[in-house]
């Protein structure tokens, strides 16, 4: 029965955490784009001497699907800004409950956000809106980053609930804290022996 139940979370999680990568990359190479973009407009304008019409606001679309639409993989890879200065100092059960507890928090506003962006998308699917500016893109592509970027974001953090939720039942989380800006940083060990002899010099 267990393995039956598991079995399908584990796949759902797994397509989670693929979709989440796969929309990071694309994100990854929307900041690439945008400032390739932003540097050939440079040249236009300033070398070519010549107007650009559609180079600004491409480049703030391919930002806007960076920052949305790539938080997914931020979260999976819990690569967010987290303030730890209280958590660090937490028994190890104690930090990781407080961290679900965030995480439902954080996964409960996406979810909001989600609900009520997909009208505001749709809308402007409907009226066919249109930017004011020369170029006039539509307005749904745009838009439609923020609901799609909440949407997979909130996955990821169900997904995160949980295995969080079952590491702390199973008491198989982290028993030290690290800090989250030294998490993927390694620190040489320090020798001693030099520091012994450095003192014993003064």
């Amino acid at each position: 029965m267990t393995d039956q139940t598991a079995g399908p979370w584990a796949r759902f999680s797994r397509i989670v955490n693929k979709v989440s990568e796969a929309t990071g990359l694309i994100g990854a190479l929307a900041i690439l784009g945008a400032a390739l973009i932003v540097t050939e407009g440079v040249i236009v304008r300033k070398v070519l001497g010549q107007s650009t019409i559609w180079q600004i606001e491409f480049s703030v679309f391919l930002l806007m699907y960076a920052c949305f639409v790539g938080a997914a993989l931020g979260q999976k890879r819990k690569h967010h800004l987290n303030v730890d200065l209280v958590v660090i100092h937490l028994s190890p059960k104690s930090r990781e409950v407080v961290l679900l507890i965030a995480a439902m928090v954080s996964c409960l506003l996406c979810l909001v956000l989600a609900v009520y962006s997909w009208p505001m998308w749709w809308l402007s699917v409907v009226a066919n809106e249109h930017s004011e500016s020369l170029w006039g893109p539509p307005l749904w592509i745009p838009y439609f980053f923020l609901p799609l970027g909440m949407s997979l974001l909130f996955l990821q953090y169900l997904v995160q609930i949980v295995s969080t939720i079952k590491e702390i039942r199973e008491g198989t989380y982290e028993k030290e804290a690290v800090r989250t800006e030294l998490k993927e940083v390694e620190i040489p060990p320090v020798d001693q022996t030099s520091l012994g002899k450095g003192e014993s010099h003064e």
